[in-house]
């Protein structure tokens, strides 16, 4: 299977990349599905409840003015990920022809290649981009003593060397010109989804506010991993919306199969995901 995809959103220019694959389960995805709706739900989808697979796909935009990255998946060196890099270069992008790196959350899918393993920072060109919540909670002591070990140790690695790289963000705004970050806390404190929009085109990148296309239909189940359920749910609702207003295409950092891209749009009064490669 490709690990790579390119499509434009109007002028611009974007890369879907897989940085790697994970092999989910039903108890880590759907912690409050009602045992007996969930296995009927599975068997519609034909899923299984031990094997969900799940994608991490990074997004690179090329615009007029800009090249941007949004995540950066696992990085090398571990058990799992570390694709991007290799697949930018054959695609023809070195790490200094990104200038910009949105970085949706801290979990360690999502920044941990921004650095590495020597704790040089990957992207040297780029400025780096957070909301301002997510890089406080990640980065105080106090708040990754309680925070899972493996998360807790990824942003003690990962963040400190993108200080001088950073810019905290604390509103929805543009971080360049046709590429706007949009709140959407629940999964972590500080979550953002990213909005592309080019020529009257859209594409909204959920990152993880909805860690699989079940969570479209079902935006009431959340995960384990969804560090404020209520927020998280609240969420999904907001950014669907928006995502059917638009008639955006979709990116889903997690939703198999790559390369994650669909519609969502509303059918009675449940959402549904139209999975796409267009």
């Amino acid at each position: 299977m490709d690990d790579s995809y390119r499509f434009n959103i109007g002028d611009f220019q974007c890369l879907a990349v897989n940085d790697g694959d994970f092999i989910g389960n039903a108890d880590l995805l759907f912690v409050n599905a009602p045992e007996k709706e969930l296995l009927q739900v599975l068997k519609r989808y034909n899923l299984k409840q031990d094997h969900l697979p799940s994608t991490w796909t990074c997004l690179l935009i090329k615009t007029p003015t800009n090249v941007v990255l949004v995540d950066t998946g696992f990085g090398s060196g571990g058990n799992y990920g570390g694709r991007l890099l290799p697949i930018l270069h054959a695609e023809g992008f070195k790490p200094e022809d990104i200038d910009t790196v949105i970085l949706t959350h801290a979990h360690a899918d999502h920044i941990g290649g921004c650095v590495d393993s020597a704790g040089n920072v990957v992207f040297p060109q780029a400025t780096f981009y957070m909301w301002y919540e997510e890089w406080d909670y990640w980065t105080i002591e106090t708040n990754l003593k309680k925070a899972p070990e493996w998360a807790a140790n990824v942003a003690r690695q990962k963040l400190p060397p993108l200080l001088d790289h950073l810019e905290k963000i604390d509103s929805e705004t543009d971080i360049v010109p046709g590429i706007r970050a949009i709140a959407a806390p629940g999964h972590t404190a500080g979550h953002i989804a990213v909005e592309v929009e080019s020529g009257g085109d859209y594409l909204l990148n959920l990152a993880d506010v909805a860690l699989h296309p079940i969570q479209i239909e079902y935006p009431e189940w959340y995960a384990r991993l969804d560090q404020y359920p209520k927020q998280t749910v609240t969420a999904r609702h907001t950014i669907y919306q928006r995502a059917a207003e638009t008639n955006a295409m979709v990116l889903a950092f997690h939703f198999p199969p790559f390369p994650s891209l669909g519609r969502i749009s509303k059918q009675k009064s449940r959402w549904k995901w139209q999975p796409s490669h267009e």
